[in-house]
């Protein structure tokens, strides 16, 4: 029970502090392509470190079921807010997307491969960025959750 209260209080913390961390280059003008690159380059390497980090800790003989499913859904949260911090920086290259929630949305179809077509990547920056978290949930998110996975259905690992 305490994993679940745990599980449930970090995605409520980290999706709350999407909704209220300021986003200095969100909404400015399309003159900073690479310093918004930068950004999300540095971010993509500190939630690759971040996941490698939470596999490792879920792997520990001593866990739990319920402590790795918790990794497993901290996991998926720390990666759709990334991506949908990412689509609000890039609000403008959107059609349909100009709200926070609108990019949280976003990032949540594009995760589950739904694509309902209310909003659309209009500019190159947006393709590339929803290229890369095509790639990244498939290579990275399903290594980390199948790794994860693994361990729970090893023998005596339960």
């Amino acid at each position: 029970m305490l994993a679940w209260l745990r599980t449930a209080g970090a995605i409520v913390v980290i999706i709350g502090l999407y909704f209220v961390a300021p986003m200095p280059w969100a909404r400015s003008e399309a003159d900073q392509p690479g310093l918004r690159a930068a950004v999300c380059l540095a971010g993509l390497v500190v939630l690759t470190w971040l996941l490698t980090r939470q596999v490792r800790r879920a792997l520990q003989p001593e866990r739990l079921f319920a402590e790795r499913l918790e990794v497993l859904l901290i996991i998926v949260s720390l990666v759709v807010v990334f991506f949908a911090a990412t689509y609000f920086l890039i609000a403008d290259q959107f059609a349909g997307l100009r709200t926070r929630l609108d990019a949280l949305y976003f990032s949540v179809t594009t995760l589950g491969t739904l694509g309902y077509g209310d909003i659309v990547p209009i500019g190159q920056g947006a393709r590339v960025a929803v290229m890369v978290q095509v790639v990244f949930d498939l290579i990275i998110v399903t290594s980390a959750l199948t790794i994860v996975v693994g361990g729970m259905r090893r023998p005596g690992k339960s």
